[in-house]
């Protein structure tokens, strides 16, 4: 008797990559792809209105980022498996994704020869990262201390560093100007900083935030 395919979700931004990705997991024929997200809010619906066994997640995605979207997708679904794929290695996601409740964590130049190995890891109930990843360096890393953000204050930060206005973060959110400038000033009491600028630097550095673009790019705009 054959078994039942596993279902899956996949969130990134990049239809291509969405695409290529259901190809690889419709050829396997274990998987079976069940809803498709292109950003953090998009993967929360999904999973809210089509259970699944695991979710593959991007972590740079517009609008909520995949951080924030593992945290939503861990407290509302404990026994889905959370498999993070990204081009990110930096320590500090790694470490930040697997705290918020991530199963796994592979690199997409890595995908090829990694991704049914952590597939079938995450079915068993066991964790999985690409070999490229020094678990045992990271485990050994004393945690950085995170600024007791709430999940709206995370959101907003997420869109300043986007570029957002205040206004427009009060559109997208569907709050006040007043309620999204509060939020602001929040934000930057509790991170400990004094502009603009330095918030995006110190929330790229503690791994709480993701950019499309360099940091560079925005401290020096010209």
């Amino acid at each position: 008797m054959n078994e039942l395919p596993l279902n899956i979700i996949l969130a990134d931004d990049h239809y291509v990559v969405r695409h290529g990705l259901a190809a690889l997991l419709q050829m396997n024929g274990r998987y079976r792809v069940i809803c498709e997200a292109s950003n953090g809010e998009e993967a929360i619906q999904c999973a809210a209105n089509h259970p699944a066994d695991i979710i593959i997640i991007d972590l740079s995605m517009p609008r909520l980022n995949g951080l924030e979207a593992i945290r939503r997708l861990r407290q509302n679904h404990a026994a889905l498996k959370i498999l993070v794929l990204s081009m990110y290695d930096d320590e500090e996601f790694v470490i930040q994704a697997l705290r918020d409740g991530a199963n796994g964590f592979i690199l997409k130049h890595s995908m090829d020869d990694e991704l049914f190995q952590a597939l079938a890891a995450l079915a068993e109930n066991q964790p999985y990262t690409s070999a490229s990843i020094n678990l045992d360096r990271l485990n050994g890393q004393a945690a950085r201390t995170a600024a007791k953000l709430t999940a709206r204050e995370r959101e907003v930060l997420q869109l300043i560093a986007e570029g957002y206005t205040t206004n427009e973060i009060a559109d997208l959110m569907s709050i006040s100007p007043h309620t999204a400038n509060r939020h602001r000033a929040n934000v930057m009491q509790k991170m400990g900083v004094h502009n603009q600028i330095e918030l995006v630097r110190d929330a790229v550095k503690r791994g709480l935030i993701i950019l499309k673009r360099p940091l560079k790019e925005i401290e020096d705009p010209t």
